[in-house]
């Protein structure tokens, strides 16, 4: 006779707070869930709803979960910590065939490198690595693909089925992607810490309040026609621009281009060919190999160092907290001499954030709410050329749709490159597009 499986989890009126200046705020509330083995469950939720909070605390110490578990966080860097590729994932592991493992990833021509210098999405397949090498039997994963290319995705989602098939483990995956929630067993909603919708994705997915999430699946339509760039002075200028790093690829370029004012370019490629590299070197953050670089005719890197005090460009990078440097959120937005006069309150709504997180320290917020916070203050800031690094990773369809919105009121004369995998989003932005490879090329 066959005894029928335990819940790895069961959670019956279950709530969670924190403490934020003024008392406490409830992130979870009245949650009732059970995880079982060999179960894929895709939560979904707005940003700040509550996804990657309680995935953090299935991972944690006071977790009820008695089984192995292991996450994949949102942002790969909070959880990298040793100083080759290789190292990280043998740390506790001195058996481990770590060439085979990296190679299976992807990662095996960087197995020497600091984590730090390798790209977001290997940094994000690292993570999983590491995850899976410690054999767990609960996986939780937040946004594993939001920081992949297309081909990337599709093996990283392979990948995990394959896992908890084989393995029977239990699988939760935080997600703002309709396609990964379509491959669940089960789809959890969250809005604003409760579980409003719990069942199959078959039965959600056509949901008024799922499809209000993650879209009906349609792709985007432009909503933004190409500006035609002017023949003035250029905003930014590349000639012969390359840069060398470790990978596959082993860099870029050379690379010329030159966009005018109101020009925007789209840069797309495969995790690892240079987009961020690029961008970097588009601000003054990072002195390319060969090359010039002019920003509205400022020359770049004249004393070959890096190049950050012209203020003519701002950056808004493909992790937002690297941009902030203040304690609270009301001094992030008044620390720009553009944003200065502007009402906090107003400004956070304008980004459709809640007022009350101005007091809040940024570093506190969602991913995703991080994530408007930085746009809003590179978008606001009047630079004459703006650079987005994966604008849209892990934001919801509001989110999404409030970017747009934030393009579209931009000043006429700024200058916009993004960096994306999402090519719908960048068509629905009005971008010219560029593929990144060993030479950008005009797509």
């Amino acid at each position: 006779m066959t005894t029928a499986p335990e819940p790895l989890l069961r959670l019956r009126d279950w709530s969670l707070s924190r403490r934020v200046p003024g008392g406490e705020q409830v992130v979870l509330d009245s949650i009732d869930l059970d995880l079982w083995p060999g179960c894929w469950v895709a939560v979904i939720g707005a940003n700040g709803s509550g996804k990657s909070s309680l995935l953090k605390y299935l991972a944690s110490e006071e977790s009820p979960v008695s089984d192995r578990a292991a996450i994949m966080f949102q942002d790969p860097d909070e959880q990298i910590f040793a100083s080759s590729v290789e190292r990280e994932l043998t740390l506790g592991r001195p058996g481990l065939d770590a060439p085979t493992v990296l190679g299976e990833y992807g990662l095996g021509d960087l197995s020497r490198l600091d984590p730090a210098l390798i790209s977001a999405g290997q940094k994000q397949r690292l993570a999983l690595a590491v995850a899976l090498a410690g054999e767990p039997e609960l996986l939780l994963c937040d946004e594993p693909t939001a920081l992949q290319d297309p081909h990337q995705a599709a093996w990283v989602l392979d990948k995990l089925d394959r896992w908890r098939t084989s393995r029977s483990g239990c699988l939760v995956t935080a997600t703002c992607d309709r396609r990964e929630a379509a491959r669940a067993d089960r789809l959890v909603v969250l809005e604003a810490g409760r579980i409003v919708r719990d069942g199959e994705p078959a039965a959600l997915l056509d949901d008024p309040v799922v499809i209000g999430l993650l879209g009906d699946g349609r792709e985007t339509a432009a909503t933004t026609a190409w500006r035609p760039e002017a023949s003035e002075a250029p905003v930014l200028s590349l000639h012969g621009v390359a840069c060398r790093f470790a990978g596959a690829g082993g860099g870029f370029g050379p690379l010329d281009l030159e966009l005018g004012p109101g020009a925007r370019l789209g840069i797309t490629g495969a995790n690892g060919c240079g987009k961020s590299t690029l961008l970097a070197a588009c601000t003054g953050a990072r002195r390319p190999d060969r090359g010039l670089v002019r920003i509205a005719g400022h020359e770049l890197y004249v004393d070959r160092q890096r190049d950050l005090e012209h203020g003519l460009a701002l950056l808004a990078p493909q992790f937002p907290e690297y941009l902030f440097t203040r304690s609270t959120v009301a001094d992030e937005i008044g620390l720009d001499p553009a944003l200065a006069d502007r009402d906090v309150p107003e400004f956070l709504r304008h980004l459709g954030l809640p007022p009350a997180i101005g007091p809040r320290n940024p570093f506190t917020l969602s991913c995703g709410q991080r994530r408007r916070l930085a746009l809003g203050l590179v978008l606001g800031s009047g630079r004459r050329l703006l650079l987005l690094d994966e604008p849209t990773a892990a934001l919801d369809r509001r989110g999404r749709a409030l970017v747009l919105d934030l393009l579209e009121a931009l000043p006429p004369a700024a200058a916009l490159v993004i960096a994306s995998h999402d090519r719908d989003f960048l068509a629905a932005a009005g971008c010219r597009l560029f593929a990144m490879g060993p030479r950008a090329t005009p797509v």
